[in-house]
């Protein structure tokens, strides 16, 4: 199956979510026909100056949802988030296991497309930029499948504090890390967080904190290896592009090395 996309309407499982159709993108590349899985990419999207009439086009162009370096196959999706107010999304739709409802839903649909029949998930990786940075981290506390890899794009602003913790989440992050990197290096995973210091400083520098005591806690031949997939790193670039420019790179290799300079 030659690269393509297209964009599916009144999607079931993020009918609840405010905004605009359509409300599903599926984009994937190069698929063998004798492939009998894919590699599955979500990406939650931030917010938007449109407010309720942002059109997923809009963040299908920033997402970095770009396949064409990476070998494997593999299906993304971009769904479109809950409207709040103002320019604010969510995505209360995907929490709770609405996650894997989700990639069900579109792995049946992009199958039935390609007269696949029933096609198997290898590997998931959950990506997020901006405003979906915090909802990642509720995505990945209530999945049945948690990721592979984790990318997110200047989006851990952390919480409201007039509602509790503001670091509320870490826990789940710890908890993946502990989980992800006792099947290293049989099954490769990666967590790259690329962030702005002002925005979302505080929080990213914490999950930090969480790579260093997972990875001093594996086997010291593997920490070379673990150190170039699951770090943290100030961006060199402004907000908006981060997921644009990194997200390819990250799809062609998890251990990418970003050169701020082009």
């Amino acid at each position: 199956m030659t690269p393509g996309e297209i964009y599916l309407a009144d999607t079931p499982v993020v009918q609840p979510h405010a905004g605009t159709q359509p409300d599903l993108l599926l984009r994937w590349n190069a698929i063998p026909d004798a492939a009998v899985a894919v590699d599955i990419v979500v990406h939650l999207h931030g917010f938007s100056q449109q407010g309720p009439a942002m059109p997923l086009s809009e963040k299908a162009a920033s997402s970095g949802l770009d396949l064409s370096g990476r070998k494997r196959p593999t299906l993304a999706m971009l769904p479109r988030g809950n409207w709040l107010r103002y320019s604010w999304y969510d995505f209360p739709a995907l929490l709770e296991g609405g996650i894997d409802r989700l990639v069900d839903y579109g792995l049946h649909r992009f199958a039935r497309a390609a007269g696949r029949g029933t096609l198997a998930i290898d590997r998931f990786i959950l990506a997020a930029h901006s405003g979906g940075g915090m909802p990642a981290v509720d995505v990945v506390a209530g999945a049945r499948r948690p990721p592979d890899e984790i990318y997110v794009f200047d989006g851990l602003y952390g919480r409201d504090p007039t509602r509790g913790d503001p670091l509320q989440g870490l826990e789940v992050i710890d908890r993946w890390l502990g989980e992800r990197l006792a099947r290293e290096p049989e099954y490769q995973g990666a967590l790259r967080v690329i962030y702005i210091e002002q925005q979302t400083g505080p929080f990213s520098r914490r999950v930090a904190e969480l790579i260093g005591k997972n990875i001093a806690a594996a086997a010291p031949n593997l920490a070379a290896s673990l150190t170039q997939r699951y770090r943290v790193e100030v961006s060199g670039i402004q907000h908006s592009q981060i997921a644009r420019r990194c997200m390819p790179e990250l799809l062609t290799a998890a251990d990418a090395q970003f050169d701020w300079r082009r």
